[in-house]
This record gives C-alpha cells, structure tokens and sequence, in this order.
C-alpha cells in the first residue's frame, strides 16, 4: 500500500513516514493519513480524498487545548473534522477519525502531563489498517 501523509515535519506525521511507503501526491494513494492541523484545511482534504475512494484515517484531538493561544478555535476545527468523517462514514466512505489524547510529541513536551508513546499511537493505526470491517471512529487516552 501507498500512503499519502500530511504533518511529516516532527511528531506522529514524521513517525508514520519512517514506517510506511508514502509518495508525494493523494491521487497516488491506497490510504491517506491525515495527520496535520492547520485551520480547517484538515476537513478540506478529507473531502478530496473521499472523492477518491481510498481508505482514510484521520488524526482527530482528545487532548486537552489549555496550551494554545486560542482553544475554542482549535475544537471548533477538531469538531468540524469529527462531523466531516461522520457524515462520508455514513454515505460509504472508508474513513475513520482516531483521536488521540497526549502524547509525547514536540508540540506537547511542555505540558507536565502523562502521554502515551508515538510508536503506541502507530500501533493504533495499524491496528485500525488491519481491520477487515470499518472503523468509523476510536479514542485512545493515557
């Protein structure tokens, strides 16, 4: 399988790269990881790939938001997200929204709080590729 990963610069993106046979363009992929935050532009590529019909997970938020400059932004985008993976679940897209609570990344390495390993957070994602059925939803916390 071929996988095309957003957020590759440090972190889970960065982990999942090391692990799997990414290329560098969504129309080449089997499965799209949509790992990277940034304003709803996370939502706008779910959309893109669902027209593709490829197997899609993304990397949803049950992480505390006290740590950005402005959190009721950060859950409106996270929720939007939620409710986009939602509704393409329900019209036959295979797409699931993995939400993570913390974990040991370089965003968070401030916030004294327990957080589970990358590489546990990479095996939630294996886990949710070797599924032979749907999964339209998972949260995993410390």
């Amino acid at each position: 399988m071929k996988f095309y990963i957003t957020g590759t610069r440090r972190g889970l993106g960065k982990a999942l790269t090391e692990k799997y046979d990414i290329v560098d363009n969504l129309n080449e992929a089997d499965v799209f990881i949509n790992c990277k935050h940034d304003g709803f532009t996370q939502v706008n590529m779910l959309y893109e790939a669902a027209k593709l019909n490829i197997k899609i997970i993304n990397i949803g938020s049950n992480s505390p938001d006290e740590d950005k400059h402005q959190p009721w932004i950060y859950a409106v985008e996270k929720t939007a997200l939620d409710k986009a993976n939602h509704q393409l679940y329900y019209q036959g897209v295979d797409t699931t929204i993995v939400r993570f609570g913390l974990f040991d990344s370089p965003r968070v390495e401030h916030i004294d709080k327990k957080k589970m390993s990358i590489d546990y957070c990479v095996s939630i994602i294996d886990w949710v590729l070797k599924q032979k059925h749907r999964v339209k939803e998972i949260t995993v916390c410390p």
